[in-house]
């Protein structure tokens, strides 16, 4: 009698062991991989990061550029800004965009129309790209 109480106890034991070992792991279904979610400011430090997309800006100068003053530097500026878009997180790209578009607007003195125009050119940033999202639609929620 005396070794079953030895043979209940360690299994008891065994069992205690066991079940304190055992970890739990909880999947979120949106996030598989359990990468940190990207809020607005998980997005806004990529963007720094990648230093505010300077080259998507430039391309979006020469696309409002006319004239003797242009640089044609826009597959170059084109390239670049992909690349730069490539670094942030799908869901970061198109706040970024239209981060860099606000930013150029803000250097110049530009009309109503030019503004609308800069929105656009902007938009069609992703599918030039060829990246997801294929298009950011955020000019007509800017309209000016």
């Amino acid at each position: 009698m005396a070794k079953l109480a030895v043979y209940l106890a360690t299994f008891a034991l065994f069992l205690f062991v066991a079940h304190a070992s055992i970890t739990t792991v909880t999947v979120d279904e949106e996030n598989p991989w359990g990468r940190p979610k990207r809020t607005e400011s998980g997005c806004q430090e990529q963007i720094r990061r990648v230093d505010h997309l300077q080259a998507c800006q430039k391309y979006l100068d020469e696309e409002q550029c006319s004239g003797s003053r242009c640089r044609y530097n826009r597959r170059w500026n084109l390239d670049s800004c992909c690349q730069q878009l490539e670094m942030l997180d799908n869901q970061c790209r198109c706040p970024g965009l239209r981060q860099a578009a606000m930013k150029q607007m803000q250097k110049g003195e530009m009309e109503r129309e030019e503004m609308q125009e800069m929105y656009e050119a902007a938009e069609r940033i992703m599918s030039k790209c060829d990246m997801p999202p294929r298009r950011c639609d955020f000019a007509s929620r800017h309209r000016v």
